[in-house]
Formats: C-alpha cells, sequence, structure tokens
C-alpha cells in the first residue's frame, strides 16, 4: 500500500492512503508495505494481515475510541468526562461538528484497517498452502466485516428490526487502493441496510473458512453482536449459543480476571498489548482516560478523565461484586467513582468475551420464549451468582437488560444498546441526528456524493 500525504481526494483517498494527524499524536502508518515490491509471497500477505490487526488496535479503534466514545455518547445519567480534549467533551456533551478529530479519525482508520483486508484477499493467489489461504483469507473477511459494522453503527442512524433500513449508511468498500489509478474519487454511501448485508456476509464467509481456526469464535461472537443489534434473535441467539457449548472458554470466577489476565478463560476477541505495543499511556488508551489511582511508588497512574457518576454506581447493589470490587474511589489525578477494568495502561483489551455470550443468549431465549442452552433464568442467576446477589425467582427481559447494562459497563455497548432498545439517552430520542457522527468534513467536502448527516451541513 502507498502512503500518500498532504492531499486533498475523497473518502477513500485520505481514508485508505493517507497518513492520519489525530489531535495528540501524528503517526506515520508502520505497517504499509509498497505496491511496487509487497505481496510476492505467502510472508508479504500475512505481513499486511498483521498490519491491520494492528490498525484495529490503534487508540482511534479498538485501542480507545470504539470503546470509550460508545461510553460518552451516552453519558447521561452513566459518566462524566472532566478532560481537556475538547473532541472527547463534545461528544460526551451530544454537540458535535463535522471537524471533530476523533469522529474522523475512527473513521480513517477504520478505512484504513478494510484496505488492508482488501489488500490481502486481492492477493491470495501468491499464497500456495491450501490451510494457510484458508485461514488468511478468513481473517481478512473478518476484519472487513466488523470495520464495517463499526462503521454503520457510528455514522448512520439505528438499524430498524423490520424496517427497509434505507437511509445513508457508510460506503462500502471491497476494491483496495493501492495507488492513484485505483481511487474511486466520487463514492457515494451505501445504505444502512446494505452495509449491515455486506458485514454480515463478511463474517458469515468468515467463519466457513476459519473452522479450524482459534479465530473462529472472535467471528461468531461479532456476528452475534450485529444480530442482536439488528433485532434478528434466533441467529444472534444460535451464535452466543456455539460459543458457549463449545467448551473453549469459561467464566472467570474473579471479575477482575478478565481485565488483568491476558487472554482470560472467557476472552473471545482480544486487542493484544505490551509495554512496546499498546494503544497509549499519557494521552490515549483506556487506562489513561479511565484511571486515577496511585500506584505502588505513589506515582499517578490515568488522567482520570472519565468518571461514573454517583446515579450509576447507586444502581448497583451495595453487595454487589460489580461494584464493591470494580469500582474505586479515585486517589490519584482526580477524585470520583472510576472502573477497575482498564486499571493497568499495558493490559489486553476483551472486545467479546464469553460474559455478553450469557447476557445475549439470555436476551433471545426470552424474547422468543425458548431455552435454548439453558433457560434465560439459569444464565442470569449465573452471573448473578458470580456478583454475590441472590438468585432470581423469575426474569423479564427488562430484567436481562438492567444485569446486562451492570455487567458491561464502560466496555463500550451502552450506546448500543440503548439505541437497538429504542430507549432515550438523556432527552434525545434513540434515532436523534445529534447521536449520529458526522461523515469527516475533509472527507464531503471534495465528494459530492458523500452526503453529510442532517445537522452537521
Amino acid at each position: 500500500m502507498k502512503i500518500l500525504k498532504n492531499l486533498s481526494y475523497s473518502v477513500l483517498v485520505f481514508s485508505l492512503l493517507a497518513s492520519a494527524c489525530g489531535k495528540k499524536i501524528d503517526i506515520e502508518p508502520q505497517n504499509d508495505i509498497s505496491s511496487e515490491n509487497a505481496l510476492s509471497s505467502a510472508a508479504d500477505v500475512n505481513n499486511v494481515l498483521v498490519g491491520a490487526y494492528t490498525i484495529m488496535a490503534h487508540p482511534a479503534l479498538y485501542g480507545t475510541n470504539l470503546l470509550m466514545i460508545a461510553d460518552l455518547y451516552a453519558s447521561p445519567g452513566y459518566v462524566n468526562w472532566t478532560g481537556s480534549f475538547s473532541t472527547y467533551r463534545d461528544i460526551s456533551n451530544q454537540n458535535l461538528i463535522s471537524t471533530n478529530e476523533d469522529a474522523t479519525r475512527t473513521w480513517t482508520r477504520a478505512y484504513q484497517a478494510i484496505n488492508a483486508a482488501n489488500t490481502v484477499l486481492e492477493s491470495l493467489g501468491v499464497v500456495t498452502d491450501a490451510d494457510m489461504k484458508k485461514e488468511i483469507e478468513g481473517k481478512a473477511l473478518f476484519v472487513r466485516g466488523i470495520m464495517h459494522f463499526e462503521l454503520v453503527r457510528l455514522y448512520a442512524l439505528p438499524y430498524e428490526a423490520g424496517g427497509a433500513n434505507s437511509s445513508l449508511g457508510v460506503p462500502i468498500a471491497t476494491k483496495a487502493v493501492k495507488a492513484f489509478e485505483d481511487i474511486t474519487p466520487d463514492v457515494p454511501r451505501n445504505s444502512v441496510a446494505e452495509v449491515y448485508k455486506q458485514a454480515e456476509d463478511d463474517l458469515i464467509a468468515a467463519i466457513s473458512l476459519l473452522s479450524d481456526s482459534p479465530d473462529l469464535y472472535a467471528a461468531k461472537g461479532m456476528l452475534a453482536r450485529l444480530y442482536l443489534q439488528k433485532g434478528d434473535y434466533p441467529n444472534a441467539r444460535e451464535q452466543a449459543n456455539d460459543i458457549i457449548e463449545s467448551g473453549e472458554y469459561a467464566l472467570a470466577k474473579n471479575l477482575e480476571d478478565p481485565f488483568r489476565i491476558k487472554n482470560s478463560t472467557e476472552g473471545v476477541f482480544e486487542i493484544q498489548q505490551n509495554e512496546q505495543s499498546h494503544a497509549g499511556s499519557s494521552n490515549d488508551g483506556l487506562a489513561t482516560f479511565y484511571s486515577s489511582y496511585l500506584n505502588n511508588t505513589g506515582g499517578k497512574v490515568g488522567r482520570g478523565d472519565l468518571s461514573i457518576l454517583n446515579s450509576f454506581v447507586n444502581t448497583y447493589d451495595e453487595t454487589d461484586k460489580r461494584r464493591t470490587q470494580m469500582i474505586y474511589e479515585g486517589t490519584g489525578a482526580k477524585a470520583g467513582w472510576f472502573t477497575k477494568k482498564w486499571y493497568n495502561y499495558f493490559d489486553n483489551i476483551p472486545v467479546v468475551r464469553l460474559t455478553e455470550l450469557y447476557l445475549t443468549r439470555a436476551e433471545c431465549n426470552a424474547r422468543l420464549g425458548t431455552s435454548v442452552g439453558d433457560s434465560p433464568l439459569n444464565d442470569i442467576n449465573l452471573l448473578r451468582e458470580r456478583a454475590g446477589l441472590e438468585d432470581l425467582a423469575t426474569v423479564t427481559i427488562d430484567q436481562i437488560l438492567t444485569e446486562r447494562n451492570k455487567e458491561l459497563a464502560f466496555e463500550g455497548y451502552r450506546i448500543h444498546d440503548l439505541k437497538r432498545t429504542k430507549k432515550n439517552i438523556g432527552t434525545l430520542p434513540y434515532n436523534a441526528p445529534k447521536l449520529v457522527f458526522p461523515i469527516p468534513y475533509r472527507e464531503v467536502s471534495v465528494n459530492s456524493n458523500l452526503k453529510q448527516n442532517p445537522g452537521y451541513n
């Protein structure tokens, strides 16, 4: 892939080729390979695939933004932003402008990952080992599928179960941009329905190719999430149940383990981090913004920019371990309540963990009046028992959603769950234009076919 700098073309030029400039850092992509001398061997193709995964670990994606901005966007009654970065403050206030740099860098990095995946898919001919080819193709489709899914959830109106979903989504990219002649300068936005279909098809294809790979369940987990977002409860239930019944994963007894132990027993899809490769420890990274405590030597860990509101803390029972063990009072840069999920700079980041799949199965079974795998009551009581709470005698869908809200708090689910269940976010309805990210200004300004979202013109 060529690196083109200081150019102003359409969405796919900047998003797929140019180096990204964030508000905090200016990073030259480290995983780009010149199209003139790359991809002549299986090792070259695999290197580009590794680059795609590395892009997904960037702070603009799973390293920070795809989890944190979903919390910030749903901040009323939940979390409080006290940091100095205005782009995050505007997201928290649900008052974005089209030049918001975090909206821009998330878009840009997601399309860079998609482009890397497309480059891999178009270069499979040089991979001669059949098993390796299958796995590489499956992983590339996984990347492309989940990036389209994340983009359409943020930059488009919510998917309406049973509706036409003809509103504007995001551009679907299935062709690699490797040189100037590959550039499409007038790319339009596809519909929400089309983008969901593309993401679903990619994940289904990935699953069929990864049948002998440990990455199989990561693809199934993200597909379960996609189906749940669509309100496709039978298929969401099937994917979630397959993972639970596989025997490959087990709920951690200690609530903190999935966030402290790398590749824990319930980690289905994790972003790998270590001291050399991580999302950041001063101006980016989940622990940077969520943590506020003194370490063993008295040093301050974290900026403490994202604290938990008292009103949300008080939704937990006083004996709930999700409160007593996973929420603490800040002793570092700032006071207040903070989550212990994002506590250390170099911990892995669980994107899909087994807890989510139990909650998905329980909700889908409850909505469908079924007990595939187990009853909704048993699934919810299993999680409540781990949290040190008494079993429920019966369970309703509202109670399942409440448990989901508490169990998955601060992991990037809230805004998407509120939208799919059609709940207000503060004073705004679930489908308010203010709850949709703007298409980056620099993209729409050079492409008249790329329509801006309402309220950002």
